[in-house]
């Protein structure tokens, strides 16, 4: 498992790297002009990055159903993907034709894509509600709809927060300060994971199999992983930073653990009635627990090894103050105290999961580990472009000292 997490976090520091490598010294002096070329390699990157982001999600489909339940579909699924993408290339590249954006849009010069991309998420989802309820009622066919596009819009809402609300104000605050920023903040990826499971346990039964419904929760419990670790990553003493994990260590035992006093809660409130205890344990839910404890183990360990290994490939790249010895030295460290942490309370947690509320924790992962694992990689590569600017704004706002060390300009 820790090999596993080791991989998959190398690939996603490896890939949000490269997304923002040309972050350069025109960023940090802004008086200064970025050259043309520049701009042009940046604007076909973004292109590039946005042709992934558009056809991940027809990917996830392969992944959630089955081959021979989305034969009438899947055609319309990726000329959706097609157009939409189309569109979002011909925006972007307009932008620097006309020298509008200068290859970095703002955020408001972005929020066409972001509003494309919506559309063909959205118009993807009514093509299978439309598939797999055709003789279903138009309720139906809105709840449906609603519980597919609620792991998608989460994924959207979540980072978006995060970067534009949590980052900006953990960076303006003290020692103290961060620590108790990166302590709760967690609680807000707790909301949504609540909401996107009780959604995913009450999809229509005929079209997703049990054992493929987990997919769906996939992109928001690797994307929540890495944007609250980084807080943690960021913090440079090691004694908050094993603090904060012994914290969250226990948080984590203690949700997994009351979560299915937490499901029985949202039961009694979504029916309107009570309901005896261990009624609504059925199998379907059983299965995708388990697959949710799977998630939790792979993808807090894949975003400790991942911010780590971001976070001090940053410094050997940008900063050159450090040798290579020295900030491998610490980045083992550093890491290695957070995986010990994280392993602790995983057995803990593990040991109550299967002794006491008998998942099947084990058993799933010796037979579908491989499918875990190439879930975890494929959405380890959007996830890397749609979150890696964040990460990086945050460790910018903690090495101040790079406008004495500019660095050199690339493609030049």
């Amino acid at each position: 498992s820790l090999l596993t997490a080791t991989i998959i976090g190398s690939v996603y520091m490896l890939i949000s790297y490269l997304c923002n490598k040309t972050v350069n010294n025109c960023e940090l002096h802004p008086k200064k002009t970025i050259p043309l070329n520049v701009q042009w390699m940046r604007s076909i990157s973004l292109v590039i990055v946005y042709s992934v982001l558009h056809f991940s999600s027809f990917v996830s489909m392969l992944f959630l159903f089955r081959p021979y339940q989305i034969m009438g579909v899947k055609r319309k699924a990726i000329l959706t993907c097609c157009f939409g993408y189309c569109l979002n290339a011909f925006y972007i590249i307009a932008l620097q034709a006309l020298g509008i954006s200068h290859s970095k849009p703002s955020s408001l010069q972005l929020v066409p894509v972001y509003a494309i991309t919506a559309m063909s998420l959205c118009l993807q989802v009514y093509f299978v509600t439309n598939h797999f309820c055709i003789r279903r009622t138009r309720r139906s066919h809105v709840k449906f709809l609603f519980q597919m596009t609620t792991s998608s819009i989460s994924l959207i809402i979540l980072p978006v927060f995060v970067g534009q609300i949590i980052y900006p104000a953990y960076n303006k605050q003290s020692r103290n300060g961060k620590l108790v920023i990166a302590l709760f903040s967690p609680l807000i990826g707790v909301f949504f994971k609540v909401l996107q499971r009780n959604c995913v346990q009450r999809l229509y039964s005929k079209c997703i199999h049990p054992g493929y419904s987990y997919v769906l929760l996939t992109p928001l419990h690797y994307c929540s992983a890495v944007l609250f670790r980084v807080l943690q990553a960021d913090l440079g003493s090691l004694q908050s930073i094993a603090v904060l994990g012994i914290i969250h260590g226990a948080a984590e035992v203690i949700e997994r653990s009351t979560m299915v006093v937490i499901d029985h809660i949202c039961h009694v409130i979504w029916k309107r009635t009570s309901a005896p205890w261990g009624s609504f344990r059925t199998p379907r839910r059983e299965r995708l627990m388990a697959d949710i404890a799977i998630m939790s183990m792979l993808y807090e360990s894949t975003a400790i090894v991942s911010v780590n290994g971001l976070l001090y490939l940053y410094q050997f790249i940008y900063l050159k103050d450090d040798s290579l010895l020295k900030l491998l030295q610490s980045f083992a460290i550093t890491t290695s105290v957070q995986l010990v942490i994280e392993w602790f309370f995983t057995s803990v947690s593990l040991a109550i999961e299967t002794r006491y509320q008998n998942m099947a924790v084990m058993a799933v992962w010796r037979s579908k580990w491989k499918r875990h694992i190439l879930v975890a990689v494929v959405n380890a590569v959007p996830l890397a472009f749609w979150t890696g600017g964040n990460l990086f704004n945050v460790i910018r706002g903690r090495f101040n000292e790079t406008l004495n060390h500019p660095c050199k300009m690339p493609f030049s």
